[in-house]
């Protein structure tokens, strides 16, 4: 674990939920809501700024894409490195953090106790791990994601012409993973007629 003098201050914004933080707490701001924290962004100098979004809310989805949005427009926070941690993968939603400027994503397990300077290391030593592309590549671009409530999506095989619904140990090991560049829908996807 680093210390403060080693790696400054951080702003961390945990939302819509607070989430268990591990290892020391001194030398971080703690913003609990995307306007807090943006207010906080702008209104001190900081080393790093970690985001932690953990919610099933799809809806909730946009207020991280609009806050990442509005660090990157904004002059006192653009150049400030920043870090997105999120529970799983998800393409559309690493694409739109994409878009907005996002470079560095971490994904931890649910529920898991957050550690910001383990994470602020990481993201500071380049990680190639946490860069959004090393994700995105994992991730097959042929995932289909249908919302059907405001915590659930059903989550579809495109090159299967959305037939197949993907879950457990497929989405997990085969289309979540670099797998997914071996498996046979991938490699010869059926054409909609």
């Amino acid at each position: 674990m680093g210390s403060t003098a080693a790696n400054g201050n951080l702003l961390v914004c945990q939302f819509p939920q607070t989430l268990a933080l591990e290892g020391s707490t001194n030398g971080l701001t703690i913003a609990r809501s995307p306007v807090s924290c943006m207010d906080a962004a702008v209104s001190n100098a900081y080393e790093g700024i970690l985001i932690y979004f953990s919610t099933p809310q799809i809806g909730a989805r946009d207020s991280l894409i609009d806050l990442c949005a509005d660090l990157n427009k904004n002059p006192l926070s653009r150049h400030t490195h920043r870090c997105v941690s999120l529970e799983y993968r998800h393409r559309g939603l690493l694409t739109k953090l994409s878009e907005v400027g996002v470079t560095y994503v971490d994904i931890r397990l649910p529920n898991e106790a957050a550690n910001p300077w383990r994470i602020w290391e990481r993201s500071m030593a380049w990680d190639t791990i946490l860069r959004i592309e090393s994700h995105l590549s994992q991730l097959c671009p042929f995932l289909h994601y249908e919302p059907i409530s405001e915590t659930n999506e059903l989550i579809t095989c495109g090159a299967y012409r959305n037939r197949m619904v993907l879950g457990g140990t497929r989405l997990r090991d085969v289309c979540q993973t670099e797998t997914h560049l071996h498996c046979e829908y991938y490699l010869n996807p059926l054409i909609a007629k």
